[in-house]
C-alpha cells in the first residue's frame, strides 16, 4: 500500500526582538524583524505573534514584552522565539539559563536567526548545570522586582507594557479606551455565541483595528485578549488577585462562557493531535546540502504514524536525495554514542575542569566589587542632581529631572545584576559537583524522551546526516575522532525497529534515491567549531 503523503510537523514561532536607543545599527527592531522573518521562511517556520521591547536594557528582567512573552508561552500557542542574536533574549547567563527553563516547562525551544552556537563549549554545558538549579534561581532573583510589583499590584496600578487593546495607561492606571472598548466587548460576545475566532478576526482587521503590537489581528492575538482577565477588571500577580484593579469591558458571565469555550475547543482539539517533539530541530543538518533537518510524519501501511527526520531541501523539491532517517532510531542512536563515547571517565574530568573555569569567569568577587563601585558612583551622581536643584532657575528642572530617572534606572538594573551575583556566590560549584552531575547522565534510560533531551541539549552541538554515516559536533574541546560504527550493528540495539519504508525510500514515491554502496558504517566525530 502506497504510505499517505508525509506531512511537515507544526512550527509555530514567534519573534522577540529588543534594542537600545543607542543601537539604531543593523540590530536595530527593524533590522531584526527582518533578518527573523527572514531566517523563519527560510527554515519554515510559522510566525504567529512579535513581542518587542524597544530603548529598554537588557540588563533588567523586568522587559514588558518579554515577560508577556513568558507568560504567553504557557497557553502552548507557539513552540519556538526566534531571536536575531542570543544576547538579545538574555544579557547574562543566570537570565538565560531561568528563562529557557521556564519556557522548556511550557514545550518552547529558543533559536538564533544569526547563529548555530551562540556561546563557548564550556559555557553551554554550565547554562544546563545553571538551569539544573533554575527553580532555585527563579525564585531568589525575582525578589527584588517582586517586591516594586507587588505594591503596585496592591495600588491598582498598571505594572508597564503595552495596554491591552481597548485600554489606554493614564498616571499607571488603565482607563477605557472609548473608541476600541465597543470592539471588545462584541469580539466577546460573539465567541461566546460560538462565532468562529477565523471571522472574529477578519472583522477586526477589515475595520482597519491593529493590535497592541500595532500588527493586524491574528488567531494568537485574539486568543491572548479572550483570555485576559484586566477586560473584567481583575489584575494578578504571583499570588495577589486585585478585584476592581481597573474598569471591566466585559462582565463575569460572558468572561466565563468564553473561558469554557476555550478550554472545550482545546479537549476537542487535543483528541486526536499527539504531539510529537523533534528533539534534534534545529541541531540536526543535511550533510549534502547543507540544508536544515526537520520533523516529517506519514502513515503506514495500516494507518499508523512513523515519524522522520527529512532534508528541508528535499521536502521542498530542490535537487537533494539525502533519505529520510527514521527519528526514534536516530535520535537513540546519537544519544547512545554521546553515553558511550563522550561520558567517559578522563573526558568527564576534562570537562569538568573547563566547567568550573567558566564559572569562575562568569562570577567572581572582583566583578562584585567593580558592580559596587558604580552603583556607589550612580548614588553620588543622584545626590549631587538632586541638590543643584536649588541652585538653578526653573526652565532647567525638567532636564535635570530626565537626569536623575534615567541615573536611578542604571543603578536599579546594576543592583539587580549585583544581587545575581551575591547568590551565585552562594553556590560554589567545584569539580566534584560537576563530576557528580555528569555521571547522572551515564545512568539514564536511553529511551525516555526526557533524558535524550537532555543529553541532546547539553552536549550536541550539530549532527550532519549522510547516508551512510553520521558526523556529530560536540559541546567539548578538542577534535579527534571518536569512533566508526557499522549500522546494522547499531540498529541491533535498537528494540522495534520495523521494516516501514520511510517516505521516499519506498520505490513508489517519485523522488526514491537509491542508497550507496558502502561499508563506512556511522561515524561520529568529537570537535568544536
Amino acid at each position: 500500500m502506497k504510505q499517505a503523503e508525509t506531512a511537515a510537523v507544526a512550527r509555530n514561532a514567534v519573534i522577540y526582538a529588543r534594542y537600545s536607543s543607542h543601537n539604531q545599527t543593523e540590530q536595530s527592531i527593524e533590522g531584526q524583524l527582518r533578518v527573523c522573518h527572514e531566517y523563519a521562511q527560510r527554515e519554515g517556520f510559522t510566525i504567529v505573534g512579535e513581542y518587542i521591547d524597544r530603548a529598554i536594557s537588557g540588563k533588567t528582567d523586568d522587559r514588558p514584552d518579554f515577560q508577556r512573552m513568558i507568560s504567553d508561552s504557557r497557553k502552548r500557542a507557539f513552540q519556538y522565539v526566534i531571536v536575531y542574536k542570543l544576547d538579545r533574549f538574555a544579557r547574562n547567563r543566570y537570565d538565560s539559563a531561568v528563562y529557557k527553563h521556564k519556557l522548556k516547562q511550557n514545550g518552547v525551544k529558543v533559536v538564533s536567526a544569526m547563529e548555530n552556537i551562540g556561546d563557548n563549549p564550556e559555557g553551554i554545558i554550565l547554562e544546563a548545570v545553571l538551569e539544573a538549579s533554575a527553580e532555585y534561581y527563579s525564585l531568589e532573583l525575582a525578589q527584588k522586582i517582586k517586591r516594586g510589583k507587588r505594591e503596585s499590584a496592591m495600588k491598582g496600578q498598571f505594572n508597564g507594557g503595552t495596554p491591552p487593546f481597548g485600554y489606554r495607561s493614564v498616571d499607571r492606571r488603565l482607563v477605557i479606551d472609548e473608541a476600541k472598548a465597543p470592539f471588545v466587548k462584541r469580539a466577546f460576545e460573539q465567541y461566546a455565541a460560538g462565532v468562529p475566532k477565523k471571522r472574529i478576526v477578519a472583522e477586526l482587521n477589515a475595520a482597519g483595528l491593529r493590535n497592541r503590537n500595532g500588527k493586524p489581528f491574528g488567531h494568537t492575538a485574539l486568543q491572548v485578549a479572550l483570555q485576559n482577565e484586566k477586560y473584567i477588571g481583575i489584575q494578578r500577580f504571583s499570588d495577589i488577585v486585585i478585584e476592581d484593579a481597573c474598569p471591566a469591558l466585559v462582565d463575569r458571565e460572558t468572561f466565563d462562557k468564553v473561558q469554557e469555550r476555550i478550554k472545550q475547543n482545546r479537549r476537542e482539539g487535543g483528541k486526536n493531535k499527539a504531539k510529537m517533539e523533534y528533539l534534534l530541530t534545529g541541531k540536526a543538518f543535511c550533510g549534502y546540502c547543507g540544508s536544515t533537518i526537520t520533523g516529517v510524519s506519514s502513515k503506514g501501511r495500516h494507518n499508523e504514524p512513523h515519524y522522520y527526520y527529512a532534508c528541508r531541501n528535499r521536502r521542498l523539491g530542490n535537487d537533494c536525495k539525502k533519505a529520510y532517517e527514521k527519528k526514534d532510531f536516530l535520535e537513540w542512536y546519537v544519544v547512545e554514542q554521546t553515553v558511550e563515547y563522550v561520558l567517559t571517565p578522563s573526558r568527564i574530568q576534562e570537562i569538568a575542569a573547563a566547567v568550573v573555569a567558566e564559572y569562575d569567569r562568569e562570577f567572581n568577587d572582583t566583578r562584585i566589587k567593580e558592580l559596587e563601585r558604580q552603583i556607589a558612583r550612580l548614588e553620588r551622581d543622584i545626590d549631587k542632581l538632586t541638590d543643584s536643584i536649588l541652585d538653578v532657575p526653573k526652565s532647567a528642572w525638567a532636564g535635570i529631572g530626565q537626569k536623575i530617572e534615567t541615573a536611578t534606572m542604571q543603578k536599579n538594573d546594576l543592583e539587580i545584576d549585583l544581587s545575581k551575583l551575591r547568590i551565585a556566590n552562594k553556590i560554589r560549584y567545584t569539580e566534584s559537583d560537576i563530576v557528580v552531575w555528569l555521571k547522572s547522565f551515564c545512568k539514564g534510560d536511553l529511551f525516555d524522551m526526557e533524558f535524550r533531551r537532555r543529553i541532546i541539549d547539553t552536549f550536541i552541538n550539530s549532527v550532519y546526516l549522510y547516508d551512510d554515516r553520521v558526523i556529530v559536533f560536540y559541546n567539548i574541546r578538542g577534535g579527534k575522532q571518536v569512533s566508526y560504527i557499522d549500522m546494522l550493528d547499531a540498529t541491533e540495539g535498537f528494540p522495534g525497529l520495523d521494516d516501514e519504508p520511510a517516505p521516499g525510500d519506498s520505490g513508489e514515491s517519485p523522488d526514491a534515491k537509491e542508497k550507496p554502496d558502502t561499508t563506512s558504517g556511522v561515524r561520529l566525530l568529537n570537535a568544536s567549531h
